[in-house]
């Protein structure tokens, strides 16, 4: 079977596994869905699935990491790190400029309602778990008296180009 072949045959399963389960999803491309979790403390996360040969991409944005503003980024980096130890499906990772994700990937044998409502279920409850504490251990009361930095270090991330996204989904990174 070919790369675009698995890739189209992997499209269709997750479309009918995510409709399945009740997920808000947007199709941006073949093999390539943003689905929307609601949460409490965090209200909406966007969590990008991109079908590829051999797994399912899964990444979620998190947080920013505001450099002038973050006043020990090892304390972060220490328990994203110590916190990983006890992930199965998705881990935390800094892209660059050193903002916090969410990734993992999904077999192909996994792409099933239970398999991907597990998965989504990791993240959500990770980011309704590490959201308040992430955000001290970063800034501490900052946020509190800066009302610009609060508001770009919790939006959403909707802009933001997964690593791996293929050539041809759209850019939509309005941040940088």
């Amino acid at each position: 079977m070919s790369r675009a072949d698995a890739i189209w045959q992997l499209d269709g399963q997750l479309l009918d596994v995510l409709t399945g389960i009740g997920a808000e999803l947007e199709r941006v491309e073949v093999g390539a869905y943003l689905v929307t979790l609601r949460g409490t403390r965090r209200r909406t996360t966007l969590v990008w699935l991109l079908a590829g040969e051999q797994a399912v991409a899964v990444e979620a944005f998190v947080m920013h990491v505001v450099p002038d503003a973050c006043a020990d980024p090892a304390a972060l980096h220490r328990h994203l790190l110590a916190r990983n130890l006890r992930l199965r499906d998705v881990h935390f990772g800094t892209d660059e400029v050193g903002d916090v994700f969410l990734t993992g990937s999904l077999a192909h044998s996994a792409v099933t309602s239970a398999g991907l409502d597990r998965l989504l279920g990791e993240l959500w409850q990770l980011l309704e778990d590490e959201q308040d504490r992430l955000v001290a251990l970063a800034y501490g009361h900052q946020l509190a008296s800066d009302e610009a930095l609060g508001h770009k270090v919790l939006a959403d991330g909707a802009g933001r180009r997964p690593a791996g996204t293929p050539e041809w989904a759209p850019h939509r990174d309005a941040r940088r």
